[in-house]
């Protein structure tokens, strides 16, 4: 039971909860190009999130059968508590280290990468980060945690994670001496020189006050990376340091350097590619201009991509070995294709048109799969896929005479 997916109808209850509060407030956080970037990142997450667990879920169950040292009674309260005080310890543990070196950064960097900090920024998940950071919840396998109680617990742990992400909420008195509030959060997404590294518990600060990477929220906080990813597209934001780290793998002439660079701390480069410029934070935040006409367009689009990745969820046990497949590959289109239309690129029109011509087709023959029971249920989605590439056309060619004119 993953309690961080079971909770997503909550999440959009929040997230429209800190919309309407804005909007009450005259204030806004949100841009809607950085917002479904964000959210998008987050059904990446959920693709992966099944074939990426078993690289915890196998090695922690074998040492438990193996090699635990204490039994805990499941039913105590005591071994929740003291479980979930643990896993807490031992994400502090990953969370630091995956900032301390390059490789480990490459899979974190997309959860930092948004120059926005609001609560869709809290789903801005790094795709690959499970395949890092197993390791470090093995301990508790061996100090006999039962596995069914581990990944509830580790569920809950991220599930708390999501409220802190929001700049409305200010400082919280003493409960700042123990927990992570969204005051501290916010340092650790800043990219300031005083923030940077700092705060990584995911639910005590006291780890942090131990260890010594303890800051207060004391200046302005401008969030970001700052070797900044520069796109809307869910899986290029996923690359963009590990970019970074090949070309320089590329550009050095010493093979020591192209081996240990991914292994070094985070920033590290071979003394001969120095010279080459890496991106630098500009003076405000990405943003591209596409046409605000497609923005109502941009919006339905997201929102079929994410009744995609929940259509994925509720119907994977019943789909044949090459249906899921398939519709990973549909979804991770239709993500890819929206960043590109966030971008205003010049290809998004042909990319757009053959994605709807081809969710029409496989609506057609995925309808009974979709929705059991539901007659016809195929020919009203490939109806609407259909009525979507019209509707874009018609949006392009209007962007095309006003540009003229």
């Amino acid at each position: 039971m993953n309690v961080a997916i079971m909770a997503f109808p909550l999440y959009i209850l929040l997230m429209l909860a800190e919309l309407a509060y804005e909007r009450h407030a005259g204030r806004s956080t949100y841009r809607l190009a950085d917002a479904s970037t964000s959210i998008n990142t987050a059904v990446l997450r959920v693709l992966l999130e099944g074939p990426l667990r078993l690289l915890l879920v196998v090695p922690y169950a074998w040492l438990y059968e193996h090699g635990r040292l204490f039994e805990w009674d499941a039913t105590s309260p005591w071994a929740w508590l003291l479980g979930f005080i643990a896993v807490d310890f031992c994400f502090y543990w990953a969370h630091r280290t995956l900032h301390r070196y390059n490789l480990l950064w490459g899979a974190h960097q997309p959860h930092h990468s948004s120059e926005d900090f609001n609560l869709s920024t809290a789903l801005r998940k790094g795709a690959f980060q499970t395949a890092f950071d197993w390791p470090f919840y093995l301990p508790l396998a061996l100090l006999g945690l039962p596995l069914p109680l581990f990944l509830l617990l580790l569920g809950i742990q991220l599930a708390y994670q999501f409220w802190i992400h929001t700049q409305h909420v200010g400082r919280l008195g003493w409960l700042e001496q123990v927990l992570i509030t969204p005051s501290l959060h916010r340092v650790h997404h800043g990219q300031n020189d005083c923030y940077i590294d700092k705060n990584h518990g995911g639910v005590f600060i006291i780890w942090d006050r131990l260890f010594g990477t303890y800051a207060e929220e004391r200046e302005p906080v401008r969030y970001g990376v700052t070797t900044p990813v520069a796109t809307f597209d869910p899986i290029r934001l996923q690359f963009s340091w590990w970019r970074l780290l090949w070309a320089d793998a590329r550009a050095t002439r010493s093979w020591w350097d192209k081996l240990r660079l991914w292994w070094m701390p985070t920033g590290w480069r071979p003394e001969d590619v120095k010279h080459r410029p890496w991106p630098k934070m500009p003076a405000d935040k990405f943003e591209t201009h596409y046409p605000a006409r497609l923005k109502a367009y941009a919006f339905v689009q997201f929102l079929a991509i994410n009744a995609l990745a929940l259509c994925f969820l509720f119907r994977l046990g019943q789909a044949s070995v090459w249906e899921p497949w398939l519709l990973v590959l549909v979804i991770l289109g239709s993500c890819v294709s929206l960043g590109l239309l966030f971008e205003d690129s010049r290809h998004v029109g042909w990319l757009e048109g053959a994605r709807l011509l081809a969710m029409a087709g496989l609506a057609l023959a995925w309808g009974e799969w979709l929705a059991p029971g539901l007659a016809g249920w195929g020919v009203l989605l490939a109806g609407l896929c259909l009525a979507n590439a019209v509707w874009l056309g018609w949006l392009l060619s209007s962007a095309r005479l006003a540009r003229a004119v």
